[in-house]
């Protein structure tokens, strides 16, 4: 999920790569800010730094 986000793939274009629902895509990504500690602040832009954390590992 990670590494197609950082391919700069939308929700839509996940759920039609992994065949998923647009819920499911939305969970998935939701947690995956929660586990990188990536709160909703507003400030910043939570895709963007998980893409990088994706890229830094």
């Amino acid at each position: 999920m990670l590494a197609l986000m950082a391919e700069g793939r939308t929700n839509q274009s996940i759920c039609r790569s992994l065949t998923l629902s647009p819920k499911t895509v939305e969970t998935h990504v939701r947690n995956i800010f929660r586990r990188l500690r990536l709160p909703d602040t507003g400030d910043d832009h939570r895709r963007v730094l998980a893409v990088l954390s994706y890229l830094r590992s």
